[in-house]
């Protein structure tokens, strides 16, 4: 069985902790996941908040980097 790259097994981990924060404040881990998108300072995105995306790792947990590599990430995704 191949070991998946750390970024994988870290971004299943920002998942449950978005799920988890969002459950705790009593909110729809979606939204939250929808902002960070909308937010994520992707090439092309003059509308990039990474306040919002610092405000989000610090409550979660994880660092900045991480949040905006994660975001990014998404970003990239939903654009497909």
């Amino acid at each position: 069985m191949e070991t998946p790259p750390i970024f994988e097994i870290r971004e299943s981990i920002i998942d449950g902790l978005v799920d988890a924060f969002a459950e705790k404040e009593g909110m729809n881990s979606e939204d939250i996941m929808s902002d960070i998108i909308v937010f994520a300072p992707y090439e092309g995105n003059d509308s990039a908040n990474p306040d919002y995306i610092e405000q989000v790792a610090e409550l979660i947990g994880v660092s900045n980097e991480e949040m905006i590599e994660y975001a990014i990430k998404k970003a990239k995704e939903h654009l497909k």
